[in-house]
């Protein structure tokens, strides 16, 4: 067989392209190396000075020595760029001074202005670090701050819904102080559709419970509740569905809790929501140990448990008591005074809010908090936390820190703190489950904390008239929404032989039935080399490369391992390579009403593969010797991917791909 040089000539139109990989797997946690936030609207006291307030972030390594890399993107859109390293195994804070530069502009005033309520706004802060860290934020001014954990984009979801408290004012001579319900949204990614139902009629902006919006990526979204003398809205609940992931931070401009009386000390609310296939159906929640100089100012005046709902007719069972209904975004408040076990028919969302220390007088230690509790499921085996450490000259801002576990009763003897068993602790069995609470003071700074079993961490301090406290970290893993396998089959043919791509359900999970019995359309993309198939209908070409891709959409009846949800008619080609994969991605699943349903889609790809190809001494691939008009006939010209010449011209010739001797 005669040797000769090939050029090719891609001339591909109406046959569409795409590169795809199978989803990777892996445990989603609360560390990472990308992050995003916002900074809620806070209320500033008189008298402070510009060292008095900033934004801490506290970055906690497990081993290796990491730099980062912060761009602040301010109120007028100018990008800030700070660059620091933590050392291994250490907690590094990088202080933002001046924070208002970067911070949401909120209602301050009952019937006032708000200059970034609901509207989209440039403000947000993008973290970049080297290695894997977990990242903490502390919004300080004096006597009202608040810490949250913050989420690396890859435990971000597309579907959340907010956890927050009850709107108040305090009246003034001549105006009344607003202390709204709030949440921002902070978009990742360029096109980012944001929809947005409330749990009320309207917000401090706008009448109505729907929003619709666009955001670029790095943009935020503030929205507060709206307040009035006699109304005193709550926007826990409101839903948000986006159409690429996004942060929501829940909380409160100042909130006093619970709310007894017109006077009381307060305290922000802020905590990064989980998204919804993160909730769990069993929590277990700790109380808090008390300050040292703790008083109670009545029977109700203790910290609150909220039990959020994710779905119509969930049953919540507290300690074995009798159950309580709740439906979708209605949530439920407890006094946390005791240990409680909660259990759930359909996943929950569980927040702490911690007390308003004063009430009759100023100057006890402790005020709100907000913290979100993981769910059992959702527990790790070792975290590396950080203790708030900022100070103004000199002075610690916080007199008190503690870090409380709940862990396996069997493992409370294999709980380390920094590498050691010898620490105090108090530790507390909780009634009629195999689990303890471990409550554990500590110092500011860094604390590494491991266990043989997995367990829950909760980081909290407290100051005068403020508190700060958060999840020290958890993972992300989508519990309990079905998962499907999705299957592309392998084709294998010689050049010119007509064929067909299947794609097949592989498996179920069948975790949620009431999710997959509401299945009836499916939406994906399959994704092949152009060179080695092609099809009998229309897909999207990617420039760049040989790839295709084509959107596939089919009705769906039920939900079966084997069963075919796509067929892609075509004909094996030449090809570039002898094999080469067929990819599926990109699975959208939607109920007989079009809306869109949480299940999590694996892949799984399948063999594309050219047969009888022959090689010319082992270096360049020929077509199939058999075909009509192979090249060692000699011909100068076009040749069709069968290998059949076509002439010295393409005048004429159907849209495809062509080779050029």
């Amino acid at each position: 067989m005669r040797r000769g040089r090939i050029r090719f000539v891609w001339l591909i139109a109406a046959l569409y392209l795409l590169c795809c990989e199978a989803l990777a797997q892996g445990v989603r946690d609360s560390r990472g190396r990308d992050f995003w936030l916002a900074i809620p609207p806070s209320e500033f006291t008189s008298g402070q000075t510009d060292n008095e307030r900033f934004l801490s972030l506290l970055f906690a390594s497990d081993s290796a020595q990491t730099s980062v890399v912060i761009a602040a993107r301010r109120l007028t859109g100018t990008v800030d760029t700070i660059r620091a390293t933590v050392p291994p195994g250490s907690l590094r804070e990088v202080r933002i001074d001046d924070y208002e530069r970067y911070q949401l502009d909120g209602v301050e005033n009952v019937g006032g202005g708000s200059r970034n309520g609901e509207v989209p706004s440039p403000a947000s802060i993008h973290v970049v670090t080297s290695h894997d860290v977990s990242l903490y934020a502390v919004l300080r001014s004096p006597k009202s701050s608040d810490a949250w954990l913050v989420l690396p984009t890859d435990a971000l979801s597309t579907d959340y819904m907010v956890a927050s408290y009850t709107s108040d004012i305090v009246q003034e001579l001549f105006s009344a102080r607003a202390y709204p319900s709030q949440f921002v949204v902070v978009s990742t990614e360029d096109s980012t559709t944001v929809n947005i139902e409330l749990s009320t009629d309207r917000s401090d902006r706008r009448t109505g419970s729907k929003r619709s919006i666009q955001l670029q990526r790095g943009q935020s979204y503030l929205v507060q509740a709206y307040i009035n003398n006699r109304r005193r809205d709550d926007l826990t609940g409101t839903l948000i569905s986006s159409s690429k992931p996004v942060v929501v931070i829940g909380g409160h401009r100042r909130s006093q809790v619970p709310v007894l009386l017109p006077s009381a000390s307060r305290d922000l609310l802020a905590e990064q929501m989980p998204g919804l296939e993160t909730w769990g159906r069993r929590i277990l929640v700790p109380p808090l140990a008390l300050p040292s100089d703790y008083a109670q100012y009545s029977v109700d005046d203790i910290p609150v448990c909220r039990v959020i709902a994710s779905a119509d007719s969930t049953s919540v069972l507290v300690n074995a008591q009798p159950a309580y209904m709740l439906d979708k975004g209605k949530f439920w408040d407890l006094p946390l005074d005791m240990p409680l076990v909660i259990d759930a028919t359909k996943p929950i969302l569980v927040i702490i809010l911690d007390r308003s220390a004063n009430r009759t007088g100023g100057g006890r230690t402790g005020d709100p908090s907000m913290i979100v509790v993981p769910p059992t499921e959702q527990f790790l085996r070792s975290y590396t936390i950080g203790c708030v450490a900022s100070s103004v000259m000199g002075a610690e801002l916080y007199r008190e820190h503690f870090v409380t576990a709940l862990i396996p009763t069997t493992a409370v003897a294999s709980l380390e703190v920094d590498g050691s068993k010898n620490y105090t602790a108090t530790v507390r069995s909780i009634l009629g489950t195999s689990s303890s609470i471990v409550t554990i003071p500590v110092t500011s700074g860094a604390h590494r904390l491991r266990a043989d079993s997995a367990f829950g961490v909760f980081v909290y301090g407290y100051g005068n008239a403020e508190s700060y406290g958060y999840t020290g970290g958890m993972a992300f893993e989508r519990l309990y929404d079905p998962v499907l396998c999705l299957r592309a089959m392998s084709a294998k043919g010689q050049p010119g032989l007509a064929d067909t791509i299947a794609i097949i359900v592989d498996s179920v999970d069948q975790r949620n039935l009431e999710v997959l019995t509401g299945i009836r359309r499916v939406r994906f993309t399959v994704s092949f080399d152009a060179s080695s198939f092609v099809p009998s209908g229309r897909g999207r070409r990617d420039t760049s490369s040989t790839m295709m891709f084509i959107d596939v959409t089919s009705s769906i009846s039920t939900i079966r391992p084997g069963d075919t949800v796509g067929l892609i008619v075509g004909r094996h080609t030449l090809g570039l390579s002898d094999s080469s994969l067929i990819n599926v991605d990109s699975a959208t699943w939607s109920d007989g009403a079009g809306q869109a349903l949480r299940v999590a889609t694996r892949y799984i790809p399948g063999d594309l593969v050219t047969m009888s190809v022959c090689e010319a001494d082992g270096r360049a691939r020929l077509f199939d010797p058999q075909s009509p008009k192979p090249f060692s006939v000699g011909l100068r010209g076009y040749y069709d991917l069968r290998g059949q010449y076509v002439g010295t011209s393409l005048e004429g010739q159907p849209i495809g791909v062509y080779f050029l001797r």
